[in-house]
């Protein structure tokens, strides 16, 4: 039976579908023949009622179609993206890295270029947004992605390549960005092809002008790519086949046609300005003061930012007087425009005092951002002259050189400042320094919140080591670059359970194999590397390649009841997720015996070896021992406030109670469970909840909501790339069993409908609907 939208929403896939298939002149059932669906599929599909289709799904309506690449190209941009629940500006500190940052202020006199650009990236797969530093580069593309965003299935992934250091590490930033699992034997780049293929996604690559030579691996994932499109940003084209390039210009200026108070420039002077001093510039007596200021600065947004911001202390005739000076004084080597935005920032450097120009240098070794805390303790560790940082950084902040994230207790510098702060801190011959204390300072940041990964401090931890992910993976990455492997490496050994937690598994895997590929370490130093490289493999199911860090690790150890304790029970874990009981069995008890020596340090692997061993005991059919074992575990877990650990000995629990046929208890660890992984963002584990809570409402006989949840962990796995916990052991029949019965009761067209449904909710909404709430 044919259906009808029900949205007038023309670029919906419903209307999209629909308006594809009247073009080829053929029903539903036609077209569902052709496509190896149900008529009810292809029915829903344009009802609306189906939003998610599998990619497979549509591969097979392109095909029976025989759409032309750019109307494969509008079919797939018509899924929409999965909920993204708002954020809270409490909320910014945790965003994730690939996340698109908020701008605080409006982008002023951009409209047609967002426009044109959207435009653009509908028709090409490759635009880069070429111009000189501060022309607002960044910021164009940041509008653009926010535009287009709902045109792509999987979103936007911004991946932000000012700190990189070499052309080489841009594969890997796209990697972590993207969540690439590493695959046995593959390059980063087959990792990323193999992330992204099939996802129709959108990735701009912001600040690539130093790091030209990555070009054409940018384009080779392009090409091996169909569905990706790259949105770049670069002082300079990338020249490779495929590419369209938009020449960002300066904002209009006033002229004989545009009056000053209409013009792009003068406006976005005159709002600034009038921020820090009301009616700044608007008397008409200064209107000519205004656009003569515009003209100086050739229309840069960043330059008029920078002027604006003397608007406290200078009227528009002595603030014209001033950039005059300078821009004679300016560098004459440098074109016209590049002349301009350094002449703007050595005027704007030129008016502080001594110690606040140290301070803008110093600021060039953060990525990604700062709080007050940590500018303190680089400060003191680079051994400068004593002072007052805050009033310094207040003054900075007031010259626009620094500006405010929102919630006032984070800092950042707009990046073309970043980069000329770099520039001064090199030639100034502090760089080395700099780079040294920032590392320090990091590393200890790390070492001091590792160890609350494991207690009742795991969520303050997680909330503080998120806005400093960048920093902490520029320290590392300097110390192995600088030679100090062991920094390196104690910074993977203290961040490896937060890469856990918050997923980044390839990322972390990437750093701890780098550093023992360069070796020449401290036994133990090895060692505990070895073990964040081995946890990391497991977390992205290469149980091969973890058990050899695991066994490298033990191999290095110096007798160290934690190291031995962590490798040995490592080792169970591969035995255990190969189905080799006995030998797990032997492991964990052996990695008992070794925590127990270790004291309070070794509590944790204490606790999860007794896990384990309850898992071996059931799947050997000893309930009553696993559920002996699991609960002296979860017993240390709760006394310790372990969220982690206690979520890992109620999954357990569940299995224990649901074979033994008593689901309310089962359900009651669930429901803990899910309360607890919500706590700490986990969302592997959620996958995991979310299936085994399908299969206790199949065994309760409701089974309508068992397609929503087996839904939503299917689309938790495809975000996250891996299952991951592979000491989970799941019975997959019980689950297919459940499915089956689902799909029985409900029908195959009522089941799909709601397994696509519970595909599109976010990880959130997923956790709601698991603990009885419903979906919007």
């Amino acid at each position: 039976m044919e259906g009808t939208p029900t949205t007038e929403d023309t670029t919906s896939l419903a209307a999209v579908l629909r308006a594809l298939r009247e073009r080829a002149g053929l029903s539903q059932e036609e077209l569902a023949r052709r496509a190896g669906l149900s008529t009810h599929a292809v029915s829903a599909l344009e009802r609306g009622t189906r939003t998610r289709p599998y990619p497979h799904t549509l591969r097979a309506l392109s095909a029976a179609l025989s759409l032309p690449e750019a109307d494969r190209s509008r079919l797939i941009a018509s899924v929409p993206p999965r909920a993204r629940p708002a954020r809270a500006a409490s909320d910014a500190a945790t965003a994730r890295p690939r996340d698109l940052p908020v701008p605080t202020t409006a982008l002023l006199g951009r409209d047609e270029d967002v426009r044109r650009v959207g435009r653009l990236l509908a028709e090409h797969r490759l635009v880069t947004l070429s111009g000189t530093g501060g022309v607002g580069k960044t910021r164009l593309a940041l509008a653009v992605a926010a535009d287009v965003r709902d045109r792509y299935a999987d979103g936007v992934t911004l991946v932000e390549l000012a700190p990189l250091m070499e052309p080489s590490a841009v594969l890997p930033a796209v990697a972590d960005a993207v969540e690439a699992t590493r695959g046995v034997g593959r390059s980063v780049a087959e990792d990323v092809v193999e992330r992204v293929r099939g996802q129709h996604l959108l990735l701009v690559l912001d600040n690539l002008e130093h790091l030209l030579d990555a070009a054409p691996e940018v384009a080779a994932l392009i090409e091996a790519a169909p569905d990706l499109t790259v949105l770049a940003t670069s002082r300079a084209p990338l020249r490779v086949r495929g590419e369209t390039e938009v020449a960002v210009e300066p904002l209009g200026l006033p002229s004989a046609t545009t009056s000053t108070a209409a013009s792009p420039a003068a406006r976005l002077l005159l709002e600034r300005a009038g921020a820090v001093s009301p009616g700044w510039g608007t008397d008409p007596a200064e209107e000519a003061a205004v656009a003569a200021t515009c003209v100086r600065l050739a229309g840069l947004p960043l330059a008029l930012e920078l002027a604006a911001a003397r608007a406290r202390l200078l009227d528009p005739a002595t603030l014209l007087t001033r950039l005059d000076t300078a821009l004679r004084e300016g560098p004459r080597d440098l074109p016209a425009r590049q002349r301009t935005m350094r002449a703007t920032l050595d005027w704007s450097h030129g008016l502080l005092g001594e110690d606040e120009q140290r301070l803008l240098r110093l600021l060039g070794v953060f990525v990604g951002g700062f709080t007050l805390a940590d500018l303190e303790d680089v400060v003191a560790r680079t051994g400068a002259p004593a002072g007052s940082s805050v009033a310094l950084l207040e003054s900075l902040v007031e010259h626009s050189l620094v500006v405010t994230a929102p919630g006032g207790t984070r800092f950042r510098m707009l990046e073309p400042v970043a980069q000329y702060a770099r520039v001064l801190l090199v030639e100034a011959g502090e760089w080395e320094a700099a780079a040294t204390a920032h590392a320090a300072h990091f590393l200890a940041l790390a070492e001091a919140t590792g160890p609350r990964y494991r207690d009742e401090g795991q969520v303050a931890a997680l909330a503080r080591i998120d806005p400093e992910h960048a920093n902490l993976t520029a320290a590392a990455e300097r110390m192995l670059a600088g030679g100090d492997v062991e920094g390196a490496a104690r910074t993977a050994w203290a961040l490896w359970l937060y890469w856990w937690l918050r997923g980044h598994h390839g990322h972390g895997r990437r750093l701890a194999e780098a550093v023992l590929a360069r070796g020449g370490m401290a036994d133990d130093v090895h060692a505990r590397a070895a073990l964040a490289a081995a946890t990391m493999c497991f977390a992205m199911d290469d149980v091969d390649a973890a058990l050899h860090w695991w066994q490298d690790a033990h191999l290095h150890s110096t007798g160290n009841p934690v190291i031995d304790s962590n490798s040995v029970a490592g080792i169970g874990l591969a035995a255990l997720a190969r189905g080799e009981l006995v030998t797990a069995r032997e492991q964990f008890t052996a990695a008992l015996d070794l925590a127990a020596r270790g004291g309070e340090e070794s509590e944790w692997t204490w606790a999860l070896a007794h896990i384990w061993l309850g898992t071996v005991a059931l799947l050997l059919g000893d309930p009553d021992e696993a559920v002996r074992r699991v609960e002296a575990g979860l017993a240390s877990a709760r006394r310790r406030g372990d969220r982690l650990a206690s979520y890992i000995a109620l999954y357990n629990l569940f299995q224990v109670e649901l074979a033994r046929g008593e689901h309310a208890r089962a359900r009651r660890h669930l429901e803990e469970g899910l309360r607890l992984s919500t706590e700490t963002g986990d969302q592997a584990n959620l996958a995991y909840l979310l299936d085994a809570l399908a299969t206790i409402e199949a065994a309760e006989g409701t089974v309508s909501r068992v397609p929503l949840l087996v839904g939503a962990a299917q689309g938790i796995r495809e975000t996250i790339g891996s299952r991951g916990y592979g000491y989970y052991r799941p019975d997959p029949d019980v689950l297919a069993a459940a499915e089956a019965a689902a799909r029985q009761r409900l029908g195959t067209d009522r089941y799909d409908d709601a397994l696509d449904a519970g595909r599109a909710l976010s990880p959130e909404q997923a956790a709601h609907l698991a603990l009885g709430g419903h979906t919007a």
